[in-house]
C-alpha cells in the first residue's frame, strides 16, 4: 500500500515494484526488461496501484479526526507526587 500510494505517483518515466521476498525481486526485473512484455507488465503495475490507491483514499474518507488541542486534553495524567524516585546508587558508568 504505501509503495502505490506514497511512491508509485512519483515513478512517471518507469515503473516501481514492491516485492515481499527479495528472491522474487529477479522475476519481476526480467518482466520489466523483457523486450516483448515489459510495457505491458509496467501498465498492469500502474493500474494496480492505481486501484490500491483509489481504495486507499476512499477508506479515508470515513475517517473523522479531532482536533490537537482535544487530543492532548485527553492524554494520560500522572501525579508525580504520589510516585517515588529512588536515585540510583551510582551515577555514571
Amino acid at each position: 500500500m504505501h509503495t502505490a500510494v506514497k511512491l508509485e505517483p512519483f515513478y512517471k518515466a518507469n515503473a516501481i515494484v514492491h516485492v515481499l521476498d527479495a528472491s522474487r525481486s529477479v522475476v519481476v526485473v526480467q518482466k520489466l526488461l523483457d523486450p516483448e512484455n515489459g510495457e505491458e507488465y509496467k501498465r498492469e503495475i500502474r493500474e494496480e496501484y492505481q486501484e490500491l490507491r483509489k481504495e486507499f483514499y476512499d477508506s479515508q474518507k470515513d475517517k473523522s479526526f479531532i482536533s490537537l488541542a482535544k487530543a492532548r486534553s485527553k492524554g494520560p495524567r500522572t501525579d508525580w507526587s504520589e510516585i517515588k524516585i529512588t536515585k540510583p546508587s551510582i551515577l555514571g558508568t
